[in-house]
C-alpha cells in the first residue's frame, strides 16, 4: 500500500463519528482536569449528545436515505447488458468459516445481486473487484469463488485484485466496458459515489442498487426501537463515511 492510501485510511477512520466525537469528548475532560469548566463541559456534553443522536433510528436514515434513494432498483430484463460489475466489499478470509460467512454484509449483498444478474444475463460477463485489504484473500477473490458456487461458469467471472478503493476500481473497470453495456453493483449509499467517479473515467453504467439500510416499515414500530442502538450508530457512520468520500472527491478533483 502506498504511503498516501494508507494516510487516507488513516485520516478517514479517525473523522468517522466514534472516534471523532470521543476524542473531542476526552480533549472536554482534559479541559474539565484543568479547570477550563465552561469549555470542558461543552466538549463533552456536545460529542456524547451527537453519538447518541446517531445511534437513534431517525438520524441514521435521514443521513442515508438521501444517498440510497438517489437511483431506482435495476429491473432485470429491462434492458440488454453484456457486462455486470461487482464493487469490493470489506471480508474476512477465514478458512475454518463456510465461504459466504467470509463476507461482510455488504459484500454478500452485492455478490448475492451480480450471482442473480448473472443468471438471468447467460451471455454476460461478471466483473468482481477488491483487493484482500489485510486478509490472506482479496474480495475479488471470495466474489468469485461464491460466482463459481452458484453455477456461474469460470470463463464468465473477470476477476480484479489489484484495486484499492473505489477510485481504483474506475480506473481499472473503465477500460474494459468501453463500447459494452455494463450494469454497476454496489450498496445503495455508495453508489452515487461510485458512478461518479466511473463517470470521471469516462464510463457510464446502469446503476443496480443493493444493501439499502433505510427501511420503513407498513406498520407502526413501538417506541423503544427510537431508542439509542449499535446498529443505527453503525448506519449513520456509513453515511459519514459517503460524504467524507464525496469530500475527498472534490478535495482530489475526482469528478466528471
Amino acid at each position: 500500500m502506498s504511503p498516501l492510501f494508507l494516510a487516507k485510511k488513516w485520516l478517514g477512520s479517525l473523522l468517522l463519528p466514534l472516534p471523532l466525537l470521543l476524542f473531542l469528548a476526552l480533549f472536554g475532560v482534559f479541559l474539565l482536569l484543568i479547570r477550563h469548566r465552561r469549555s470542558g463541559i461543552f466538549l463533552v456534553t456536545l460529542p456524547l449528545l451527537a453519538l447518541m443522536l446517531l445511534s437513534t433510528r431517525p438520524v441514521a436514515n435521514a443521513l442515508i436515505a438521501p444517498l440510497e434513494s438517489t437511483y431506482a432498483t435495476f429491473d432485470a430484463g429491462s434492458q440488454p447488458v453484456d457486462d455486470i460489475i461487482v464493487l469490493g466489499a470489506a471480508q474476512v478470509a477465514d478458512s475454518r468459516l463456510p465461504l459466504l460467512s467470509q463476507l461482510g454484509n455488504a459484500a454478500l449483498a452485492r455478490i448475492s445481486e451480480g450471482v442473480r444478474l448473472a443468471q438471468a444475463y447467460p451471455q454476460a460477463r461478471l466483473i468482481v473487484s477488491g483487493y484482500a485489504g489485510g486478509e490472506g484473500r482479496t474480495s475479488a477473490e471470495l466474489y468469485g469463488e461464491v460466482a463459481r458456487a452458484f453455477g456461474i461458469e469460470a470463463a464468465r467471472i473477470v476477476m480484479l485484485p489489484e484495486p484499492q478503493d473505489t477510485a481504483d476500481e474506475a480506473a481499472a473497470i473503465a477500460p474494459l466496458i468501453t463500447g459494452r453495456r455494463a450494469v454497476l453493483v454496489s450498496s445503495a449509499s455508495h453508489l452515487p459515489r461510485a458512478m461518479a467517479l466511473f463517470a470521471a473515467e469516462g464510463a457510464h453504467p446502469v446503476p443496480a442498487p443493493v444493501d439499502h439500510q433505510a427501511k420503513e416499515s407498513a406498520g407502526t414500530l413501538p417506541l423503544y426501537t427510537w431508542l439509542p442502538r449499535a446498529r443505527y450508530l453503525e448506519r449513520s457512520e456509513l453515511a459519514w463515511h459517503e460524504y467524507l468520500g464525496r469530500l475527498w472527491m472534490r478535495l482530489t478533483a475526482q469528478t466528471d
